[in-house]
């Protein structure tokens, strides 16, 4: 038997050895371990940046190996299109940290991040679209909206002629945003004052998003599973965090309905009234939902008001737009819509900053043929959105900020134009991009409208840091802090 196995070991390897080369020569090209090795710090710390230089080098689609995970990149609209309309059933997989799978319940709990389109997605997406996403859902919820962003001028107007940290404050109001529409509940009493409540939250929120979309070594080697700790007591760490945020209100939730007092029937309802769903994973969608809807819009917000601040003509422009659009004081969602400028400034925003540069990483569920290559089954593959939205190819001036590029421009931000992909596109494009299009709408347009902005120490608009940190979305590297004083 011995001897029969040592004459197979030479065909044995033959076969992995030809296996290997073939998917090798079949991928697309792109940099050897070695030039891996050397861009090492970059990916780590500004991926969109590095993978926008390698694709520079090795072309639009571009492949290489992290430890075991093959990588596939696209860095063009043309590609972008292929992965995500041509093929998008067999690249609608996402790629996944350690930390994630070991989250009790995720597998069955999430609308974004879920590994596969798989029932329970299809059950979370419906139940989603009708309470939150779909047109009749936002058209209902904007009078939740408005109240909550009135509460956030009040609140303002508490602080005039006081430092603030407009991040903070945008994050809290959209907190209560999403939580009074998915649970009929503040998560903070803005007005009170509760700075520390929502700084805590907003520490929690980051912490969720970076260690389950931050990869680590576990993930690009398998066999480190086995003595892989740290992602099983982080995973634990996060769920407790979770579960205090959401597991007190689930909890009273449940009570209400079974003494026959919940009337609301929002989303939290109609989720505990399907009995698949535990309330760890109810836990996880509505964490996760708060999240999609808070970190991305949040950071567009604080964009926006930048660029406006650092342009100062083109903030008069949006002052005077909005002021002879408005009628008197109180602004509405159907009249910030024909500030067709206003508009314009937003959807700029998004081109040049792009909340997630690399977007969500997909996953091809099967091996695929892509133009002449072919790409694995469980190859990570990555969009980089930043690069397309900057590339002068398809965008003139393509690095400074001009909002009058989209004055008679059928481009949407909806995913139909691939050279222009703020929310993703195709079958795991985010769900919510209509309702943070109007989030950020409202809040900004508040901000512009009821309050002059200064920085700190009279210290010169123009010269506002630019510095941007990346933890998969791009954020300001520091808190963007303000001074307001009331206009009306």
């Amino acid at each position: 038997m011995e001897f029969i196995l040592l004459l197979l070991i030479p065909f044995v390897s033959l076969f992995i050895k030809h296996f290997i080369f073939e998917v090798k020569r079949h991928l697309p090209p792109g940099p050897n371990a070695l030039h891996v090795l050397a861009y090492l710090s970059p990916l780590i710390h500004k991926p969109h940046i590095a993978l926008q230089t390698l694709s520079k080098i090795y072309g639009p689609l571009f492949s290489f190996k992290l430890g075991d995970q093959i990588m596939v990149v696209a860095s063009s609209p043309d590609f972008a299109k292929q992965l995500c309309r041509i093929h998008d059933r067999v690249f609608s997989g996402r790629h996944l940290p350690a930390v994630y799978h070991n989250l009790p319940g995720t597998m069955h709990s999430s609308i974004v991040l879920s590994p596969e389109c798989n029932k329970s997605w299809k059950l979370l997406r419906s139940i989603g679209q009708n309470c939150v996403f779909s047109s009749k859902a936002i058209e209902l919820n904007a009078s939740i909206r408005k109240a909550k962003v009135m509460d956030m001028v009040r609140f303002i107007r508490s602080k005039q002629g006081e430092e603030v940290n407009v991040e903070d404050i945008m994050f809290a109001t959209l907190a209560n945003v999403i939580s009074s529409v998915l649970a009929s509940k503040n998560l903070f009493e803005i007005e009170q004052h509760g700075e520390h409540d929502y700084e805590v939250m907003m520490g929690i929120v980051n912490e969720v998003i970076e260690k389950t979309t931050t990869f680590g070594l576990v993930d690009f080697l398998p066999f480190l599973k086995v003595v892989d700790f740290w992602s099983k007591g982080k995973a634990m760490d996060l769920h407790r965090k979770i579960k205090l945020t959401w597991g007190g209100i689930i909890h009273e939730r449940r009570s209400t309905v079974v003494d026959g007092g919940s009337l609301s029937q929002d989303f939290l309802d109609i989720v505990l009234a399907d009995e698949t769903f535990s309330d760890d994973q109810i836990g996880n969608a509505l964490m996760e939902i708060l999240i999609g809807a808070t970190d991305s819009t949040t950071i567009t917000t604080v964009w926006l008001i930048v660029e406006l601040m650092r342009n100062q003509e083109m903030l008069s422009r949006v002052h005077q737009e909005i002021a002879e659009t408005v009628e008197g004081d109180e602004l509405n969602e159907s009249l910030l819509s024909e500030c067709h400028y206003f508009q314009a400034c937003i959807k700029e925003t998004l081109r040049l900053h792009v909340p997630a540069p690399m977007l969500v990483p997909h996953r091809a569920i099967e091996s695929c043929k892509l133009n002449n290559y072919i790409i694995p089954k469980d190859s990570m593959m990555l969009v980089n959105a930043w690069a397309i939205a900057r590339n002068p190819e398809y965008w003139e001036d393509a690095t400074t900020f001009k909002p009058e590029r989209f004055f008679d421009s059928n481009i949407g931000y909806r995913g139909a134009n691939f050279e222009y992909l703020p929310f993703g596109m195709g079958l795991r494009m985010c769900p919510g991009s209509t309702v943070a299009f109007k989030n950020i709408q409202m809040l900004v347009g508040s901000l512009l409208h009821y309050f002059d902005w200064s920085l700190p120490n009279g210290e010169d608009l123009t010269k506002i840091d630019m510095s941007e940190k990346y933890v998969t979305t791009l954020k300001r590297e520091k808190p963007l802090l303000l001074i307001p004083n009331s206009r009306l």
